[in-house]
């Protein structure tokens, strides 16, 4: 069988010089590591434009970080029913406690501040830059929580919110927003605030947080809005309420 055995040499051949080029080249058989060739030195990342000015932010959140506070001034409530607080005297009592707040969860505009303490009360509300009072259970203990939106400068918004614990007002949430619209999903408070791509909005959602017993940030994205009026405005949701 010369032909067969003269097929094998040939073979054999074949597979030595193959064994050559793979040496000769750096490569590996398969199943091996085959080198990559020189590997660029390591280096700090290097920022373009540093003088360039940084795009703004977004608005929220303002005050990640808060713990929830007894609001001050404010009788406490044995029932626990906290539709018995005065909405818009607990407000006033925390713009009267934090009169010279100029940042943090406090802080409001020299105009809005006065407006809240000359032109808010329950039977009062002609120029009173508080929004109705919104009642939803964000605790998830089985009872209303308040809401309270506070109507600033630049279309900006104060919102707040407050539980009771052991009968004693508590707020729970500060935040500042430019909000198209807010609203309450389960435990979830949703802010809608416009972004700069048209029909796109941004959506930051605050959770309540059992162990630290305080409404957490927990995400914001962008989202795409059906309309510029979609989802509806807070004071169309709260007349629908």
């Amino acid at each position: 069988m010369p032909r067969a055995a003269s097929r094998r040499r040939l073979l054999r051949a074949l597979g030595a010089l193959a064994v050559l080029a793979a040496a000769a080249t750096g490569c590996a058989s398969a199943g091996e590591p085959v080198g990559a060739g020189r590997t660029a030195p390591a280096s700090a990342p290097s920022k373009l434009w540093p003088q360039a000015t940084p795009a703004p932010s977004p608005s929220g959140p303002q005050h990640d970080g808060e713990t929830a506070a007894k609001v001050p001034g404010v009788a406490p409530v044995p029932s626990g029913d906290i539709h018995k607080v005065d909405a818009y005297a607990a407000v006033r009592a925390e713009v009267k406690a934090n009169r010279d707040s100029v940042t943090g969860a406090d802080a409001l505009d020299d105009s809005t501040a006065a407006k809240v303490t000359s032109s808010c009360s329950a039977g009062q509300q002609r120029n009173c830059p508080i929004r109705k009072p919104v009642y939803s259970d964000l605790t998830g203990d089985g009872h209303e929580d308040l809401i309270v939106g506070i109507e600033m400068e630049d279309h900006f918004l104060s919102l707040r919110a407050y539980t009771l614990v052991k009968g004693e007002l508590t707020r729970v949430l500060s935040t500042v927003a430019q909000p198209s619209s807010i609203e309450v999903a389960g435990r979830d408070l949703i802010v809608w605030e416009p972004w700069t791509t048209p029909h796109y909005a941004l959506r930051s959602v605050y959770t309540w947080n059992a162990q630290s017993h305080y409404m957490d940030f927990r995400r914001y994205e962008i989202r795409r809005a059906e309309s510029p009026a979609s989802p509806a405005a807070p004071r169309e949701r709260e007349r629908r309420r």
